[in-house]
């Protein structure tokens, strides 16, 4: 059984609960299906959804990583280029937006789950 800590769980994206499932049915190269989801957990049996509507609040912290995101992106192009101007900030920010939408919907999720509800963790218990 592999033991994983904490923060190597969340950033693979593993069960909160065993750790060693898999939270998405594909990896994350998969761009096309990159919102597919388990429902349990492939490991534990867990339901990755512990009620229903439950992941609108992961809005809020792809909300929270878009606005970090805008930040860095208009720090560099403000050290980077001398007085750029307002479209550049607002084509730069929208596309680098749109280039990490996957990660951003996935680690909403997954750090809404870790850190706000659902399955505590349980080393080596399965259903």
């Amino acid at each position: 059984m592999v033991k994983r800590g904490y923060l190597t769980g969340l950033l693979l994206g593993k069960c909160p609960r065993c750790r060693e499932g898999s939270m998405f049915r594909y990896p994350l190269t998969k761009v096309s299906k990159f919102n597919l989801m388990n429902d349990t957990c492939p490991h534990c049996g867990i339901k990755l959804e512990p009620e229903p509507g439950y992941y609108q609040g992961a809005m809020f912290v792809s909300y929270a990583y878009a606005v970090i995101l805008i930040g860095i992106v208009s720090a560099v192009l403000y050290f980077l280029f001398d007085d750029p101007s307002e479209w550049t900030y607002i084509t730069t920010c929208i596309v680098g937006i749109l280039v990490v939408v996957p990660l951003n919907y996935r680690y909403a999720r997954i750090l809404f789950l870790y850190l706000f509800g659902g399955p505590r963790y349980r080393p080596g218990e399965t259903e």
